[in-house]
């Protein structure tokens, strides 16, 4: 106890000091904000590319196209869709859209989005905001059905429409030939542009009046230069180039991010030299994080949007189902690892002098070269993506997660309890096969008890693994702790504070899962002393 308490200590102590060192730095931005030589970021308001956003739908349904198509051109007719736009981009009052929950038995206008690509879709609370999600609303009763949103990862979004995971796609989607091979787009309803943003202090585009004249600079400054996209949209392919598209790139070295915030913020901390996003979540991001920046007091504004968004804006909940998940993940998938690994196991330490045992232990050979070979996120995509639609099988990302971290951690397991089982001295097999034991019931009452006592701070490591990786999850719509605070960074365009307190929760997690086994290695002592 004295150890877990000093652990703590430690813990506080290096909060403190980070904290202490970041209201510094905020004190020399407000000091250098003062002076007028606070580093910002700035949009070169040069359209690089001219594109049409489109809703993506599932190609087994083209009534649903026909609909789409139909609904679209009505909201433009009579106006609806301008006053929507009005709500993001005018005087207007953006309105909370809700998701009902997913149930097959309704009829339900599944749609797939990344809630991080203000002012088309974003999350306060538990409530969606957004041109496309008021849209989706509008279009939901238009149908006479009930609206369903499934949040993910934008590169899933259209795979998720073409394996009928969700009818439709709504998250800022640029009709792209290559996306259509899974999903039929609709007719476009909005037109839009790529944008470069740039440091405050970066004068090199100042005389820059064309796009030709930004792209000239660009493949000058050759691949000495780094350049930050969102993954998968167009900014991507017209910085790394595109065929289809006739982007012809640049020599530059594109850097890859889940949204466009992380990329700005990575601009400001001079990771990357620029930064090209769509035009309208540029503009939101840039306000929102040069605000934050600029004047006095910017780290104690970074705390108060934080605690808005986690207290005011209920982030709180989504961060206690995070938490719920990464344990709910972490110890079933133990549970189902520990079972597999004990059976594949003992499997290997048979005695080889028969065909079977033979054929098993090569299969459980192969098991574990194929869990141990491969990365658990690959394993994650490759079972929810590709064997389920085979299979025709509909699991909720959880419930895949605890199923492939359980078949994974099986195999680590395996290998952990055989070398536990083989530390067993032989004599003790001996001793129960002498007193008219079969092999199975002295494996199982004799053996392996003695070899999880000698195995346990190993398993307690792989439980430990187990948690922390849990943050991959969300490749397939899982929500986990990192699901949680990225949500929270998102949506207040600063990740510091959300990153640093995510990072003290899994370290208290380890902390404690650390204390429970050692109170379980001593108690383990104690009944061996007294036997």
């Amino acid at each position: 106890m004295k150890k877990f308490k000093k652990s703590l200590f430690l813990i506080l102590a290096l909060i403190m000091a980070l904290t202490s060192l970041t209201a510094c730095g905020s004190k020399d931005d407000a000091d250098a904000a003062k002076s007028g030589e606070a580093i910002t970021a700035k949009i070169i308001e040069i359209d690089l590319t001219v594109e049409e956003y489109a809703f993506g739908i599932d190609k087994t349904q083209p009534e649903l196209l026909e609909q789409a198509n139909a609904f679209i051109a009505q909201i433009k007719e009579d106006g609806t869709f301008d006053d929507i736009c009005n709500n993001y981009f005018g005087d207007g009052v953006p309105v909370a859209v809700s998701s009902a929950p997913l149930d097959p038995n309704k009829d339900q206008l599944v749609v797939a989005t990344n809630a991080a690509f203000e002012p088309f879709e974003y999350m306060e609370g538990d409530y969606y905001y957004g041109i496309d999600m008021e849209i989706a609303a509008r279009f939901a009763e238009y149908l006479g059905v009930e609206l369903v949103i499934q949040n993910m990862e934008f590169d899933a979004v259209c795979l998720s429409v073409g394996q009928q995971k969700c009818d439709i796609a709504m998250a800022g989607l640029t009709i792209k030939e290559d996306r259509k091979e899974y999903v039929n787009f609709t007719d476009p309803y909005y037109n839009a542009a790529q944008k470069l943003i740039i440091k405050s202090n970066d004068s090199s585009f100042d005389d820059c009046t064309t796009v030709q004249d930004i792209e000239a600079i660009l493949t000058e400054k050759g691949d000495t230069i780094k350049i930050g996209v969102q993954n998968g949209t167009t900014g991507q392919f017209y910085s790394e180039g595109d065929e289809s598209w006739g982007f012809a790139g640049f020599p530059a070295e594109t850097i890859g991010y889940k949204n466009g915030s992380l990329a700005i913020q990575d601009l400001l901390n001079d990771n990357i030299d620029y930064v090209i996003i769509d035009s309208a979540p540029a503009t939101c991001i840039t306000e929102s994080i040069n605000e934050m920046l600029t004047g006095s007091g910017s780290f104690k504004r970074k705390v108060d949007k934080f605690v808005d968004i986690f207290v005011e804006q209920d982030g709180y909940k989504k961060v206690v189902e995070g938490l719920k998940n990464t344990l709910l993940i972490a110890v079933l998938g133990l549970v189902i690892g520990i079972l597999i690994g004990t059976i594949i196991a003992t499997i290997r330490v048979l005695p080889k002098y028969k065909v079977l045992p033979r054929v098993l232990n090569g299969i459980c050979s192969f098991y574990v070269g194929l869990f141990r070979g491969t990365p658990i996120v690959v394993q994650l995509l490759v079972f929810y993506y590709v064997m389920l639609p085979i299979m025709g099988l509909h699991m909720t990302g959880v419930n895949v997660a605890i199923l492939v971290f359980g078949l994974n951690s099986a195999a680590y397991i395996s290998e952990i309890m055989r070398s536990g089982i083989l530390s067993v001295d032989p004599g003790q097999m001996e001793a129960g096969r002498a007193v008219g034991l079969s092999y199975g019931t002295t494996m199982v009452k004799i053996v392996i008890p003695q070899a999880v006592k000698n195995i346990l701070p190993t398993l307690g490591n792989e439980f430990i693994a187990l948690i922390k990786e849990t943050s991959v999850v969300s490749f397939i719509g899982a929500a986990d702790l990192y699901v949680a605070f990225n949500y929270i960074g998102s949506n207040s365009y600063e990740f510091m504070v959300p990153y640093l307190v995510m990072a003290i929760i899994y370290i208290v997690l380890v902390l404690l899962i650390s204390l429970g086994i050692k109170i379980m290695e001593r108690s383990l002592r104690k009944s061996d002393r007294r036997s």
